[in-house]
């Protein structure tokens, strides 16, 4: 069987940091309340409407400002759809060169539910059940204006994947789109949308996951899924009728990422059918186990995911487990073993999960290769899960400063990025070829003032003195960070911490 890619959320940047002492932070155990309203696996949305995104160039927690009261997001690939609580829809993306994030308007869009990207088409659905497109150009990754999709209405779901076929040595691809309409019908389309037919023998589906349907009265229906590896055994893919899958009965939920399926029943039993892994890179093969398995030895399970090679699954105790994929054959009695507990959701990002416990902090696990755990660093993978960094704000006199990467914490320290803030503090900040960076400035009613820190050893001086940092700088992704209270006090401004908005509030005259 081919590999698919998956497309996993949301990716992005990160940059460099500033420190603040340990009085001015509080880890992501310490609070009872984390002040977050929703969450993905690379963004989440605070309760005062604020968006936060992580992954790619932005190690932990970042904010992106120019957007408020935001509703939803839906990721796209170092980018995001974002709605807010008017309806109104906007794109932001990180500037590949200066790696802030930028915001835009998408004025044809409006309060969207679904948003879905397989390059080169963008697919939008409304409220209303309408469907809205645009294309990519084909010779930049710019996203024209959305148009609606003529002929489609009532829609309340989308789902695609690729697919061929070899027919008389002649190899053919297509994207094969699936729309499930409110009234449970379901329509597809293999010709970029220029003309749609319903799906027999579908009716009341309340679930789409590619290939597969569910219907409320608990039965799994599915459809040829076309592969040019496959033996040649139909050959019109406008042509498909669904037909019952054998094996499920009273389901509630499905899970399918392209490869491997799990569903849970009604009795809060896992099951899993699709294919397991052997092998890593390019010695990777996958084995297709057709029919379903329940596992005897996880229940009571509410969500589950499949994360990279492992089952990772949410149990109504609150009790997160794993289980590898890894094998020719997948045992009924395959061993769940404990990741965390106190855990109220979970989402799956294709190579890692994101965890919310009871107290409302967010937890990571799985592969971080691209900083998908918003850990702060770009360790390739966590065996145990790790607390994500607690989205922190910084003000300066009252105005909100934007960063290219958030508030890093370290041994109980903020730090920010080099040129994130303290030019705006007057000061001038200097980063030679040996690694040194030096920060020069007068701060008010004293003399002139400079800084000098060696980044690889931590030796800092201040007009040539030396102090010792309780934590050094450091580089994370190429990029110098510094502690922020220490340099911003030496600059003459005053640091205060305001935990019920976690906020770091600077201010100077």
């Amino acid at each position: 069987m081919r590999k698919r890619s998956l497309l996993i959320g949301f990716t992005m940047s990160l940059i460099a940091i500033m420190s603040v002492w340990t009085s001015d932070t509080i880890s992501a155990q310490s609070e009872a309340s984390s002040g977050i309203s929703s969450y993905g696996p690379d963004y989440l949305i605070k309760d005062d409407g604020t968006l936060w995104v992580w992954g790619e160039t932005k190690s932990v927690p970042t904010q992106v400002h120019g957007l408020r009261d935001v509703k939803s997001a839906f990721p796209l690939y170092y980018s995001a759809m974002v709605t807010t609580k008017d309806g109104s829809v906007w794109k932001w993306e990180s500037n590949a060169r200066t790696m802030a994030i930028e915001v835009t308007p998408v004025p044809e869009l409006k309060n969207i539910t679904s948003f879905q990207r397989v390059y080169p088409r963008h697919l939008a659905v409304t409220g209303e059940g309408a469907v809205y497109t645009s294309v990519t150009s084909t010779g930049d990754n710019t996203t024209p204006p959305f148009a609606p999709v003529p002929g489609l209405d009532h829609v309340a779901a989308i789902s695609q994947y690729s697919e061929s076929n070899k027919l008389n040595n002649k190899f053919n691809s297509w994207q094969r789109y699936l729309f499930l309409k409110t009234d449970g019908t379901v329509w597809t389309s293999i010709d970029e949308l220029a003309t749609f037919t319903p799906v027999p023998n579908l009716k009341d589906i309340v679930q789409l996951e590619q290939n597969y349907a569910l219907s409320k009265d608990g039965s799994v229906w599915t459809w040829p899924d076309q592969d040019s590896y496959l033996p040649e055994t139909y050959s019109d893919p406008a042509q498909i009728t669904a037909t019952l899958f054998s094996g499920l009965k009273d389901i509630r939920t499905l899970y399918n990422n392209g490869r491997s399926r799990l569903a849970i029943d009604k009795q809060s039993r896992l099951w899993f059918w699709g294919s397991t892994v052997t092998g890593y890179s390019d010695g990777t093969t996958y084995q297709d186990e057709p029919v379903p398995i329940v596992f005897s030895g996880i229940s009571k399970v509410t969500d589950a995911y499949i994360v990279e090679q492992s089952i990772v699954a949410l149990t109504s105790e609150g009790k997160v487990y794993a289980a590898s994929i890894a094998a020719e054959l997948m045992s009924p009695n395959a061993q769940f073993s404990l990741l965390a507990s106190d855990i109220q959701s979970i989402k799956g990002g294709g190579r890692h999960v994101i965890m919310q416990k009871n107290d409302g902090t967010l937890w990571g696990w799985g592969v971080n290769k691209n900083a998908q755990l918003g850990y702060g660093t770009y360790e390739f993978s966590y065996k145990q899960p790790v607390p994500m960094q607690k989205p922190i704000s910084v003000s300066l006199n009252g105005e909100s400063i934007a960063f290219t990467n958030g508030v890093i914490t370290r041994n109980g320290q903020n730090f920010i990025p080099l040129r994130s803030l303290f030019t705006k503090m007057g000061a001038t900040i200097g980063y030679s070829m040996d690694k040194v960076v030096t920060i020069t400035g007068t701060a008010a009613d004293k003399a002139p003032l400079t800084i000098v820190i060696k980044t690889v050893n931590g030796a800092t001086t201040v007009n040539g003195k030396s102090v010792t940092l309780a934590t050094p700088p450091f580089v994370v992704n190429g990029t110098v960070y510094l502690p922020l209270r220490f340099i911003s006090e030496q600059l003459g401004a005053k640091v205060d911490w305001l935990p019920q908005e976690s906020r770091i509030a600077i201010s100077m005259k």
